[in-house]
């Protein structure tokens, strides 16, 4: 449905998907205007993204999260918990996740002893997450806690040993200005001589000139509900000058005996942040490069893979 008077945006960002999420319209007949006269296209991206993680428990990707992204699933990288864990003992202190989702890692890190705070915008996945806790022994219970924040814009109360943003959470601030702010912010939140952990890709430039091939279907089946879920990659494009990535995924739910029970659709917008780049945001606020590897196993940086960052206060 078209709100009234709106528009249909033109622009190398706006695809037909995303125009209709926020309920523009993409007839031809439409009056049209330029990316340029829209408020702010870090805005609407952030309005993208905030539709992709809102808080409503009965989202089809807030249902589904953990069949995807859950320890065990080829698409996560498992081996992150153990590095982590050994980060947060060196520092011998408490923990701060920023974009934990689920639970995946703060849990974990609980039910080994460190005293975890997990910080999400997705009151739904928190939901989960808080469930989750409630099946992990009493004492991982009482180190562990969840908070409904933006990691851009702390307030805590609270400084931390080390400060986690796992899986490529912080490429979810869609600015250079909101990245910078959400260190800033972090920095706030640790200790004096405490750690900051990243985990960005580390994108090959040559990437953004080769035609994009991706999986563009899978399955996976949620063990304790035992439902099936399929997600489906509809569309991606790039932005270069923004440095953003634009998915569109399409979720379903399988019944038992093939038939659909529900589907949506969602878009994901993700920044990707160069080395040097990320070294001057770093500085700026205030912070050290430490240790900089390509994955979970201390390998040294590479182009096209992870980039891990250890930085210190």
């Amino acid at each position: 449905m078209q709100r009234a008077g709106t528009t249909i945006i033109q622009g190398n960002l706006a695809d037909r998907h995303g125009i209709e999420a926020l309920g523009f319209s993409t007839s031809r007949n439409a009056p049209v205007v330029h990316q340029r006269d829209v408020t702010s296209i870090a805005r609407w991206m952030e309005i993208l993204l905030k539709r992709f993680y809102d808080d409503e428990a009965n989202s089809l990707f807030v249902q589904s999260y953990d069949a995807f992204y859950s320890p065990g699933m080829p698409q996560t990288a498992v081996e992150d918990i153990d590095f982590y864990a050994g980060i947060a003992q060196k520092a011998g202190g408490n923990v701060l996740e920023l974009g934990c989702g689920t639970g995946r890692v703060a849990l974990p890190l609980a039910e080994l002893g460190f005293n975890v705070t997990g910080v999400d915008t997705s009151g739904g996945l928190l939901s989960i997450a808080e469930r989750k806790a409630a099946g992990i022994p009493i004492a991982a219970q009482r180190r562990l806690r969840f908070v409904q924040q933006d990691m851009s814009d702390l307030q805590l109360g609270e400084q931390f040993a080390v400060v986690l943003a796992p899986f490529h959470s912080f490429q979810h601030l869609l600015t250079s200005e909101l990245q910078i702010r959400a260190l800033k912010a972090i920095h706030q939140h640790i200790r004096p001589g405490g750690r900051l952990v990243l985990d960005l890709v580390d994108l090959h430039v040559d990437i953004l000139s080769e035609k994009l091939v991706l999986p563009r279907s899978r399955s996976a089946v949620h063990e304790p509900s035992g439902r099936r879920y399929v997600r489906n990659l509809l569309n991606t494009c790039y932005d270069h000058f923004a440095q953003t990535r634009h998915d569109v995924w399409h979720f379903l739910e399988i019944g038992k005996d093939g038939e659909t029970l529900q589907e949506e659709t969602r878009d994901l917008v993700l920044r990707w942040t160069h080395r040097w780049e990320l070294h001057h945001m770093l500085a700026r606020c205030a912070f050290s490069v430490e240790a900089e590897y390509s994955d979970f196993r201390h390998s040294p940086p590479s182009y096209g893979k992870e980039l891990l960052v250890v930085a210190r206060v």
